[in-house]
C-alpha cells in the first residue's frame, strides 16, 4: 500500500467528519495503529478542524437564555392566589336586612362580575408571559440551528481545501505583496493538467466602496481574466486556464476590466 496516495484519498477526512462507511472506519483504524504517518495525519486533521470549528462558531447571547429561565422559575414560584382580584364588599355595614329580591340578585351578579373579570384578567397575564417565554425559547433554538449550520458549512469547506491542497497534481503558488501593499499575500492552487484555478485570499486590505479585486493568469505574456475576487476565507474556484506562467491581482472596478487598469497588489510566478 502507497502510504501517501491512502493519506491524499480524502478517506482520513470524511472519517473525522463521522460521514465513512462502517468498512472504512475499521481500514483507517487498522492503517493507523500499523502506520505512524496514518496516525499522525488523523491528528492532524482532528486539531485543525477543531481549530477551524472554535474561530468560527457562533454563540447565542448569554443574556437570552438568563432571560428565559429567570421568566420560568418567575412563573413557577408566583402562587395564584396572589394574583386574584380583591373583591370589595357591597354589603352596607348600617343595613341589616334587603327589603328587595332585586337588589339582592343585582349585588350578587355585579360580585359574580368583578370576581370573573378578576380571573380573567390572571389568566390572560399567565397566558401572555407563557406566550412571551415560547417565543424566545423559539428564537434561541433558531440561534443554535443557525450556528449549527454554519459549523457544518465550514467543516465541508475545510475538507474540500485540503483534498485540493493534498492533491498532488496541484502546483501551489504563493501570490507576495508588492509596493503598493507589502503586507498582502495570497495563495493560488493550479492544476495544469485540468487548468482548474482555485485562490485563497490570506492578507488584501477591504477594498474600498465601488472597487473589487481581480485575479489574472499571466499566459505567454499576457494578462487573462480569471474572474473578481470575493472576500471571505477558504479557497475560491475561479477561471480555468492553461499554460499560465504567473498569476497576479490588481484592484479594478466593481464587476472588472477586460484589461489590468489599476494598482497591482500580489504576484506570483509558477
Amino acid at each position: 500500500m502507497n502510504i501517501q496516495e491512502y493519506i491524499s484519498s480524502g478517506i482520513l477526512e470524511s472519517y473525522v467528519l463521522g460521514n465513512a462507511t462502517p468498512e472504512e472506519i475499521k481500514e483507517v483504524e487498522i492503517y493507523a495503529s500499523k502506520h505512524p504517518e496514518i496516525k499522525l495525519e488523523l491528528e492532524e486533521i482532528e486539531k485543525a478542524m477543531n481549530t477551524y470549528a472554535t474561530q468560527h462558531s457562533i454563540t447565542p447571547p448569554a443574556h437570552l437564555k438568563e432571560k428565559i429561565l429567570g421568566k420560568i422559575v418567575n412563573e413557577s414560584q408566583t402562587p395564584a392566589n396572589e394574583k386574584e382580584a380583591k373583591v370589595i364588599s357591597l354589603y352596607d355595614k348600617e343595613t341589616k336586612i334587603i327589603s328587595s329580591n332585586s337588589s339582592y340578585w343585582s349585588i350578587a351578579a355585579s360580585i359574580l362580575f368583578l370576581v370573573s373579570a378578576g380571573f380573567a384578567v390572571y389568566f390572560a397575564m399567565r397566558s401572555s408571559s407563557l406566550t412571551n417565554s415560547v417565543n424566545d425559547m423559539a428564537k434561541a433554538n433558531t440561534a443554535l440551528s443557525d450556528s449549527i449550520k454554519a459549523i457544518s458549512s465550514n467543516l465541508a469547506q475545510v475538507q474540500n481545501d485540503m483534498t485540493i491542497l493534498k492533491d498532488p497534481k496541484y502546483k501551489v503558488v504563493e501570490l507576495k505583496g508588492l509596493k503598493v501593499a507589502p503586507e498582502s499575500k495570497a495563495m493560488v492552487c493550479w492544476s495544469p493538467q485540468d487548468k482548474k484555478v482555485y485562490i485563497e485570499i490570506d492578507k488584501l486590505p477591504a477594498p474600498p466602496q465601488g472597487m473589487q479585486y481581480q485575479l489574472w493568469a499571466i499566459v505567454d505574456g499576457k494578462p487573462v481574466s480569471e474572474g473578481m475576487l470575493a472576500m471571505g476565507t477558504g479557497l475560491h474556484h475561479m477561471e480555468d486556464v492553461g499554460n499560465a506562467q504567473a498569476f497576479a491581482v490588481t484592484l479594478e472596478r466593481e464587476g472588472g476590466s477586460p484589461t489590468p487598469k489599476g494598482d497591482m497588489y500580489v504576484m506570483g510566478t509558477i
